[in-house]
């Protein structure tokens, strides 16, 4: 079991530098490539399997409500990303979601239809108010669940779609909040790095919730 504050992240790449724009690099078109290679193999993953992993990732919402004395930023799973669905209906904290505006996230309080089981496509856009907007929503939550394509368990790095919102958002939070990265269990490896790049603290997969470097992963 996972209790306090022990997930939080105590390697320096947790903090990088901040986004710069430029002409294309390797890390970039490696990253690209990876990209396309998980989404293939996710599009084409028994729905059965993602079920599955659903409802054990749901079996970690004792653990991430006692890490939070507040509430949990979580987001609406969409195109084949893990069901975080149950995990956020199970919690015992007020849960938060994103909603895409220009370039940055604001947050909602979640309703019961945005935490309904369905499958999604595209950018969800959950109902109700902005209640904050990009890292004003450390006012409100001690946990930010991060969706990701992959993850590297050493250091945090973590494969998003190319968009940047998490980047951003990570670098502007304080140290208080917990940023956990959420993917597949295949889907943690080595990922390649960029600048702009931002590390989550943690890693929670159908096998456990882990800060990142752990040896050992922490089962409910």
């Amino acid at each position: 079991m996972v209790r306090g504050r022990s997930l939080r992240c105590v390697l320096p790449d947790c903090a990088a530098a901040l986004t710069t724009s430029g002409p294309a690099t390797p890390g970039a078109a490696a990253k690209a490539a990876l990209r396309e290679r998980i989404r293939a193999d996710r599009s084409v993953e028994p729905l059965a399997r993602g079920a599955a992993r659903g409802v054990r990732l749901a079996t970690f919402s004792t653990a991430l409500s006692e890490r939070s004395e507040s509430g949990l930023a979580g987001f609406q799973p969409t195109n084949r990303e893990p069901d975080v669905i149950a995990l956020l209906r199970a919690v015992h904290i007020p849960v938060f979601l994103p909603r895409v505006t220009g370039v940055t996230l604001e947050w909602v309080r979640a309703q019961p239809d945005d935490l309904a089981a369905r499958e999604r496509r595209g950018i969800p856009r959950p109902t109700g108010p902005a209640i904050a907007r990009g890292a004003e929503i450390a006012r409100l939550v001690d946990v930010l669940l991060v969706p990701a394509l992959a993850i590297d368990p050493t250091t945090g790095a973590r494969l998003g779609y190319g968009s940047g919102f998490y980047d951003r958002l990570i670098a502007d939070l304080p140290a208080s909040v917990l940023t956990v990265g959420v993917c597949r269990d295949k889907d943690l490896q080595p990922v390649p790095v960029e600048v702009h790049d931002r590390a989550v603290a943690a890693v929670l997969t159908e096998s456990g919730l882990r800060p990142v470097g752990a040896a050992t992963v922490d089962t409910p």
